[in-house]
């Protein structure tokens, strides 16, 4: 996982920061922006990618992560749960606008 941000006032230069988690049952890591209201501007990520127990059901986590984000704000979201050993995924897109 890797996060790019501004590394200046004038937005030039770039700074990266690289994480790498093991691959663990129910267990992710995300990145936001709602460190605060973001009035009158929303900050960029601070700190390290935060923890999220997943639960076994792709459904009730994707209804779980849209009524968790902002309604002013939220316009799509992608979830997918991938099996390691075979490949094989499921995912969900919801648009607001769909």
């Amino acid at each position: 996982m890797s996060i790019l941000k501004a590394a200046d006032a004038e937005g030039i230069a770039c700074a990266r920061f690289f994480y790498e988690y093991p691959a663990t049952a129910g267990l992710g890591h995300f990145l936001h922006t709602y460190v605060c209201d973001g009035n009158p501007v929303i900050p960029t990520f601070q700190g390290e990618p935060e923890r999220v127990s997943i639960p076994a059901d792709i459904e009730a986590f994707t209804k779980e992560l849209w009524e968790s984000l902002n309604e002013d704000n939220k316009i799509s979201l992608f979830v997918r749960y991938t099996d390691l050993e075979t490949g094989k995924y499921e995912q969900r897109i919801i648009n607001k606008h769909q």
